[in-house]
């Protein structure tokens, strides 16, 4: 099995654990936008929680989540405390490697990049941005496989139930 189908059972399981924490803590029915907010969030920790905060924007998703988990804060730090142990055990520091000497063009799309990663803004060297980059890709597509995927048994099994 390659690592991609590895990466996206891996994220299935715990995306699937993260939805059911998220369900069971709730006290109140959602209205849409709240359970759209829950799964945007259970996704996010689950992609993070996968990486197991090896990467830096893994580490940027799971300080996001704290932000944003008000409800969900307990659950939120049970899906992640292997992680967080992770991230406080390493070194956060990023050597400064400097880009004065590059031109203009190439500052701004390095400087957009970084917008895009999330902690990207931490990360100085070119070449350390570019495999976080590449690395925070292949979660995200896997991330939109599985929720494809999702959606398409959703959709066919509508689809049969209103047949019957």
């Amino acid at each position: 099995m390659n690592t991609y189908n590895m990466v996206k059972q891996e994220f299935i399981k715990k995306w699937i654990t993260t939805l059911h924490m998220l369900d069971s803590s709730v006290e109140h029915p959602m209205n849409v936008t709240e359970r759209k907010n829950a799964i945007r969030l259970s996704s996010d920790i689950a992609m993070a929680a996968t990486r197991s905060g090896a990467t830096i924007w893994s580490r940027a998703l799971i300080s996001r989540t704290r932000k944003y988990t008000t409800t969900c804060k307990p659950v939120a730090h049970r899906i992640l405390k292997k992680a967080r142990n992770r991230i406080k055990n390493r070194c956060t520091t990023i050597t400064r490697n400097g880009i004065f000497g590059a031109k203009m063009r190439v500052r701004k799309r390095t400087e957009l990049l970084k917008s895009l990663v999330p902690g990207g803004e931490l990360i100085y060297d070119k070449d350390y941005l570019i495999r976080e980059t590449l690395d925070y890709i292949v979660y995200l597509q896997a991330q939109v496989d599985v929720m494809r995927t999702v959606a398409a048994i959703d959709s066919v099994t509508r689809d049969l139930s209103k047949n019957t």
